[in-house]
């Protein structure tokens, strides 16, 4: 009986150390998201609040086309005319440093805190 408490402390550390490893980097990351970078091949064409709900349409050539969805500080592309839609699976991103790609249109949704966190990289 003794032994099986030892085992059950000893596995209830290991999770709890686990836990704190992982909430290390939002604990740290004190920057609140508050705008959306859209980048399309390599040049930013717009940048939106993230506080503010809004639908945007981002065209690249003539008929492509990825529908924006900002609501409730999140974001998502919602649809797109891409042949995979892999932008319209993720899911809604709302943390600083999270992005959406879409790679045949060249597309990339990022969010982004106006001030620079203290840390470069978090590393295990």
């Amino acid at each position: 009986m003794n032994k099986i408490r030892k085992d059950i402390i000893l596995l209830a550390g290991i999770l709890l150390s686990a836990f704190l490893l992982w909430m290390v980097p939002y604990l740290l990351n004190k920057n609140i998201p508050e705008v959306v970078r859209i980048i399309q091949d390599g040049h930013e064409i717009a940048t939106y609040s993230l506080f503010e709900n809004r639908i945007e349409s981002i065209s690249y050539g003539d008929e492509n086309y990825n529908l924006l969805l900002i609501s409730n500080g999140q974001v998502s592309v919602s649809d797109a005319d891409c042949p995979d839609k892999l932008c319209v699976h993720q899911h809604s991103i709302s943390r600083n440093g999270e992005s959406i790609i879409c790679l045949p249109h060249k597309l990339v949704i990022q969010i982004e805190a106006k001030e620079e966190s203290e840390l470069d990289s978090v590393t295990y």
